[in-house]
């Protein structure tokens, strides 16, 4: 089920762009959630208490709170949510894709452009969503979906991933935020073959860290969205940088 944010301070344009995406996606057939939302703070406000959007459609020139503002504080919330500007100035694309905005819409050719985009971030989540590590054992099975997944760390001769969301997580308090754990017993060379994807790397002997949650590197610490800091080996610095570097090229 697709969670969708749609924001416009025009009511008459917001209900236009409710109305194509939900025609859009009942011919996709991609079961959706929309909220509309008049207002830039009040769509905020929603996911600061934790509300999840797979999808966002955002007006530019909205007053108090502008699309580019809001865009910026909802990656920084919900970094893997697609975002779509709609305007009605071209002056802004190149801010637009600065933000890695995953497409950007005139409004003057709403009802030609839009529909496609649509249908590229339903066929783009989906993939998403199937993308996934099983925990399976004698007493449990659980499927976790890889952009979940934030890093994995030794302990013991155990393996604890450390993720964004969970459906039946142990939850532990540190430095005022819940962490969303699962443990198992393997060994990280085990699971990172198991994971097989080229979004995870071994930064050092006891963690993996998953390449999309990755905002930059300090020194010999690899830094997280969520501003965890992980201590990055000093023989696989190079290496790492370079495969971040090309990540960031292909995929952001």
């Amino acid at each position: 089920m697709l969670q969708i944010g749609i924001c416009d301070d025009e009511p008459l344009l917001l209900d236009e762009i409710k109305k194509i995406t939900e025609d859009c996606l009942r011919q996709q057939q991609a079961f959706s959630i929309l909220s509309a939302f008049t207002d830039g703070k009040a769509l905020l406000y929603e996911i600061q208490d934790g509300k999840h959007f797979d999808l966002l459609l955002l007006d530019i020139e909205m007053p108090g709170l502008s699309g580019m503002e809001l865009a910026e504080q909802i990656h920084a919330l919900l970094p893997d949510a697609l975002m779509i500007f709609v305007t009605a100035h071209y002056k802004y694309a190149v801010d637009a894709y600065a933000l890695h905005i995953f497409r950007y819409i005139p409004k003057n050719q709403l009802k030609e452009r839009l529909p496609h985009a649509l249908k590229d971030a339903a066929s783009l989540l989906e993939i998403q969503n199937t993308d996934s590590y099983i925990i399976s054992s004698q007493n449990r099975l659980e499927r976790i979906p890889l952009k979940e997944i934030f890093y994995i760390e030794k302990e013991g001769k155990n393996a604890i991933f450390h993720t964004a969301a969970a459906e039946n997580p142990e939850t532990s308090q540190t430095e005022g935020k819940t962490a969303q754990t699962r443990r198992i017993r393997k060994t990280l060379t085990e699971i990172f073959e198991e994971l097989n994807s080229e979004e995870f790397y071994f930064i050092e002997r006891g963690y993996i860290v998953n390449l999309r949650h990755v905002s930059g590197i300090s020194h010999t610490d690899c830094i997280l969205t969520d501003q965890t800091h992980l201590p990055v080996s000093q023989s696989r610095l190079p290496e790492f940088k370079k495969k971040l570097n090309i990540y960031w090229k292909n995929k952001i």
